[in-house]
């Protein structure tokens, strides 16, 4: 898998801006406060439909706007895929791959994995179990869809 391009539209301070990436090393370098950190977790959104930050969606929408977009073009397995995750205030998250519309987002997860590392995750060492196996989960998940299918389950019970 590999991430052509990504672009954004009033996604946290983002106003609109692409990014296109090389297959091997890409750097995001500025001053504070630019955007590197959002574009990482709009990479994120795309593979897991939500913030890897921030739990509460509409907070997403820039501020003073009515929606966000992000839309990001893959090469996977040979193949170009689109992926588009929108939304806009009062209305619910749509998340298309290639113009098609997911019935659950949970169908989505494991096409793009993904794994994200943050400064936060000292929790690891520093919490309980709780905080681990969370994160294995999520890692666990994107490889085996009976697992994210009983995880949920088991989360609803």
């Amino acid at each position: 898998m590999y991430l052509q391009k990504i672009s954004l539209v009033n996604y946290k301070n983002i106003i609109s801006q692409s990014f296109d990436f090389h297959k091997k090393i890409n750097c995001f370098v500025g001053e504070n406060g630019v955007g590197k950190t959002n574009v990482l977790d709009a990479i994120y959104y795309l593979s897991f439909s939500k913030s890897y930050f921030n739990s509460v969606a509409i907070q997403n929408i820039r501020h003073g706007e009515s929606f966000f977009m992000i839309e990001g073009d893959y090469l996977l397995n040979q193949r170009n895929e689109k992926i588009v995750c929108s939304l806009k205030k009062g209305q619910k998250k749509v998340l298309k791959r290639n113009g098609k519309s997911y019935e659950k987002f949970s169908d989505h997860i494991g096409q793009l994995p993904l794994v994200i590392i943050s400064p936060a995750d000292r929790d690891f060492v520093t919490e309980g179990s709780d905080t681990r196996r969370k994160f294995i989960d999520g890692v666990i998940s994107q490889q085996n869809k009976a697992y994210l299918q009983d995880l949920l389950f088991y989360n609803k019970v």
